[in-house]
């Protein structure tokens, strides 16, 4: 059993949450325990304090119970409040997520604009170590990696929660011997919900076996946090070192990848922010030396296994794949100038892929401007002869992806451009051109 006392919550807030006392804070304060000793710690100290109740209406009487219990609370300290109700049910069906998830993100949107509003600094929470036991046990089921191991942050941008290091039995004891009012959620005792089964059904397994379960899961965390940050070090290096960004896309040599004993891990950290799983980065490892084309998806990206590297997109929907074009127009999806002028004696040729400039009089308007197809050719600048599309992709060592996002210009029946890369030998500028027709890529 661990004391509690204003002050040391005081200090975890200076030393851990790094809240200095010009700092306002914003307290989440639902009725039940946690939040009402929060509360009570912090108004025995210098801070300006707040408070925000949520009102979820999921239990009728009883969550207007909580709401009244709140605010008589508040009145007796003296605390401003906030209140706000919400429909939860219909927010959680409208956006297709579950009850828990609509609530947290309808209360953290909801107290990020009464900081904004009010010029509040902080959110402070009564979260506390049985609940980050409990949210390490909910990651580990999930697989989330060695970050979600590592529990619940002192600070977490503007959200701080200063009673990790208190048990709820230490909150329980500061309650009924400061005589607390609190209120206890009928819900958190309901199994179906992931949290509860394992608060109420799983833990009390472990702690017959380890009756010092709570401050061994404590020094656990701890020293998972230290590997986090061994771990963020590696993959930082490897990211600095080793990916490319490069148009729209990251690259990921796999050779290099190849090199690293920890692979599987440093992949995993490396995608995990664009949303892949454990169940896909075991299924890329699984292709890497596969054939060229397999595909990878998260729900916001897309992984290509291509010859030489792992590349990663983000998801765009493909809405137009073809356009015309008309002499002095900007287009999407590709911002296009199109000009034509006569040519002077100081008409230079332009040395670069993004601007070219073709003999007006051998192009035939309106161009049409299209994806590349299998089967297309045509014969690049400086060559006499046709080449493939695909085997100038080939020597230009394009990626899938650049040839997913290859176009071509198209006069009559002939390619003209390749947009970016090559021109056509046969609509090239000459010393006998009178007219230019210039393009230029935005």
């Amino acid at each position: 059993m661990k004391l509690i006392a204003s002050t040391d919550v005081a200090q975890v807030l200076r030393e851990k949450c790094l809240v200095s006392t010009q700092d306002s804070l914003l307290v989440a304060v639902s009725g039940g325990a946690d939040s009402m000793a929060l509360l009570s710690l912090l108004s025995k100290q210098n801070w300006h304090i707040e408070a925000a109740h949520c009102n979820f209406q999921l239990r009728e009487e009883e969550s207007e119970g909580d709401a009244e219990l709140v605010r008589s609370f508040c009145d007796n300290l003296g605390i401003r409040l906030h209140t706000k109700r919400f429909s939860t049910e219909a927010y959680a069906g409208q956006n297709k997520i579950s009850i828990e998830m609509a609530a947290r993100d309808l209360r953290y949107s909801w107290f990020n604009q009464l900081l904004s509003d009010h010029g509040l600094d902080f959110i402070i929470s009564g979260h506390h170590g049985n609940d980050n036991i409990e949210t390490f046990f909910l990651n580990l089921i999930r697989g989330t990696g060695v970050k979600g191991l590592t529990g619940m942050a002192y600070k977490n941008d503007k959200v701080l929660r200063p009673l990790l290091g208190y048990s709820q039995d230490d909150i329980l004891i500061y309650c009924k011997e400061n005589q607390i009012p609190y209120r206890d959620d009928s819900s958190n005792t309901d199994t179906k919900y992931l949290r509860n089964k394992i608060r109420h059904e799983l833990i009390p397994v472990i702690e017959t076996i380890n009756p010092s379960f709570f401050k061994t899961m404590q020094n656990n965390m701890m020293h998972l946090n230290e590997a986090e940050m061994l771990l963020k070090h590696v993959v930082e290096e490897f990211r600095d070192e080793v990916l490319v960004d490069e148009h729209d896309q990251i690259i990921i040599p796999i050779s290099k990848l190849q090199l690293y004993a920890e692979k599987r891990t440093i992949l995993f950290e490396v995608l995990r922010p664009y949303g892949f799983n454990t169940t896909v980065v075991d299924e890329v490892l699984e292709h890497l030396d596969g054939l060229s084309g397999k595909q990878f998806f998260s729900d916001t990206h897309r992984l290509i296994k291509d010859r030489h590297n792992l590349l990663v997109l983000e998801k765009k929907d493909i809405e137009v794949d073809h356009f015309w074009v008309e002499e002095g127009l900007t287009l999407n999806p590709i911002k296009l100038l199109v000009s034509a002028y006569e040519k002077t004696p100081d008409f230079a040729f332009s040395k670069t892929n993004d601007q070219v400039h073709f003999d007006a009089d051998t192009i035939e308007l309106p161009l049409l401007v299209r994806r590349w197809q299998h089967g297309d050719e045509f014969m690049p600048l400086g060559m006499k002869g046709f080449k493939k599309l695909s085997d100038f992709f080939i020597d230009n060592k394009f990626s899938l992806a650049d040839k997913e996002n290859a176009w071509i210009m198209i006069s009559g029946e002939d390619i003209i451009w390749v947009l970016g890369h090559r021109i056509d030998e046969r609509f090239k500028t000459t010393k006998r051109t009178k007219r230019i027709l210039e393009f230029k890529l935005g």
